[in-house]
This record gives structure tokens, sequence and C-alpha cells, in this order.
């Protein structure tokens, strides 16, 4: 699994562009967290993020919000202090259930139309967006830090 998964365009520049300005990452999958830490291992991102929260880490899954509670209280964030982004529907509620704002991500298999029965504060077509529109949300850059980068 781990040597078969590819990162989707511009997913490492993001990162690296989020993690530069001091937004604090974590991780909520259903996927077994070890196999999610060698995915990440192996493109050089592991220190990108201060949570991942896999299956075998929860007693209920998502949609259940509570692996993304937990991801909350690992990295010291209230849910008004965060955002959560996702490809699927069950992404779009547990951040619901957790009372987290939700960023929908057209990378996945979920069509635009599957979101629309969910608070949702956007939805983009694809990650590198995503550092525009958290800029455009006033949430970022924190003082001190670079603009976002521009889309390519």
């Amino acid at each position: 699994m781990v040597s078969q998964t590819d990162l989707f365009e511009g997913v490492q520049e993001t990162l690296d562009a989020l993690r530069n300005a001091g937004i604090g990452l974590g991780i909520v999958s259903t996927k077994y967290r070890f196999r999610i830490e060698d995915i990440l291992e192996r493109y050089q991102l592991a220190d990108h993020f201060g949570v991942i929260v896999g299956g075998e880490d929860v007693t209920s899954h998502k949609p259940h919000p509570e692996g993304l509670i937990s991801a909350l209280a690992a990295l010291g964030v209230t849910p008004s202090e965060a955002v959560y982004v996702g490809d699927h529907v069950v992404d779009a509620e547990a951040a619901m259930g957790a009372s987290v704002p939700f960023v929908a991500v057209l990378s996945g298999e979920s069509k635009e139309g599957a979101f629309c029965g969910f608070p949702r504060v956007g939805i983009l077509g694809a990650v590198p967006e995503l550092p525009r529109f958290i800029g455009s949300c006033g949430m970022w850059p924190p003082p001190g830090h670079a603009s976002p980068p521009t889309r390519r």
C-alpha cells in the first residue's frame, strides 16, 4: 500500500507552506496510523503533522467525530480555532459533529453536490488552493509570516 501511494500534485508545497506559516496540522483517517506514518516518512512529511489519528486509535470511525475531537485535543485547539479539510461526505459529517468548520476538497471521488447538505466554509477544486483560501478568510498569514503562495 505504501509503495503504491502517490501524492497529488502540489500537496508537498501546500503542506510546506502551511507548516512554515505556523499552522498546526493533523490527520484523522480510518486507515491504520502506521501506514499513514510510513507514507509520510516516504515523502519526508512526517514532521509536518502534530497528530495522526488512525482507525485503530478510536472506537467509533468517521462520520463519528471521536477522531477529530481527539486530534483537536492533541493539537491544543478548540473547534472554532480549527478547520477540517476533507474529500468525502463522512469528513463533512465528522466536522459537523465536532462543530469544526469544514472545507471540502474535490480531490476524491465525491462531487461538489455531495456536500450541499452540510455546513462548510468552502469547496476547493484541489489541495493547492488551501493556502489562498485560508488567506482569503483572514486566517493566514499569522503575524510575521509571508503571504500565502499564489497558485501556478
